[in-house]
């Protein structure tokens, strides 16, 4: 588990960054991913735009970046 604990007096974007920080320590992968999806995340969290194409362009997003991680692992794997 990771130390990083939400700052109140903190933005979203400096919070998230913190976590990225530290999750980077636990699962580099997924932090990667998490960095990957930023610009999408934050149409969906900070800009207030909530609706069902936001989010299915993230999801989408995260749907991408999974299967990529999955098909570099797959080739590391065979090599």
């Amino acid at each position: 588990m990771t130390d990083f604990s939400l700052d109140d007096s903190k933005r979203f974007r400096d919070n998230f960054s913190d976590f990225l920080e530290s999750a980077k320590d636990i699962d580099p992968q997924m932090a990667g991913i998490l960095e990957a999806i930023w610009e999408k995340l934050l149409l969906v969290v900070c800009d207030g735009d909530r609706d069902t194409k936001a989010r299915a362009i993230l999801n989408n997003a995260i749907a991408v970046a999974l299967d990529e991680s999955l098909m570099q692992q797959t080739k590391a794997e065979r090599e």
